[in-house]
């Protein structure tokens, strides 16, 4: 058996153990089949998505992340937490201030969607031009 295929193995009991979790989880079948599919897809596209480095000798753990991509990561977290505490900052002043009332919860939503927006876009843009 080679190196790979313990991977593919292993990760799809680990998929089917999810799926069984989200059905047994008062969820329907099809939404365990769902959630056990996704995440086999994500196990997939792992190994090709350039994220990590494959060491097919390793077997089961045949992903690692090497420099490279802890730089990356480094460098998407730091922008996204810039973002998130500058939109936090404008929040606080706004409704602090000028609006002085509560903050809603739609504009916290915002605010981390924002954040997690800048990270991917970060994250993209960076493979793209640091790889």
């Amino acid at each position: 058996m080679t190196g790979m295929t313990r991977y593919y193995l292993t990760r799809t009991v680990v998929s089917a153990a999810f799926g069984c979790l989200f059905a047994f989880a008062a969820s329907t079948w099809w939404i365990g089949a769902l959630a056990g599919t996704i995440a086999l897809a994500f196990f997939v596209w792992a190994p090709r998505s350039g994220r990590y480095s494959v060491n097919p000798e390793l077997g089961a753990t045949a992903l690692r992340r090497d420099e490279y991509t802890q730089v990356v990561n480094a460098k998407a977290a730091r922008n996204a937490f810039v973002t998130t505490t500058l939109s936090v900052a404008a929040l606080i002043i706004y409704f602090g201030t000028i609006s002085q009332g509560d903050v809603p919860v739609a504009a916290v939503g915002v605010t981390l969607a924002v954040g997690l927006l800048t990270y991917l876009t970060s994250d993209l843009w960076l493979r793209r031009t640091l790889g």
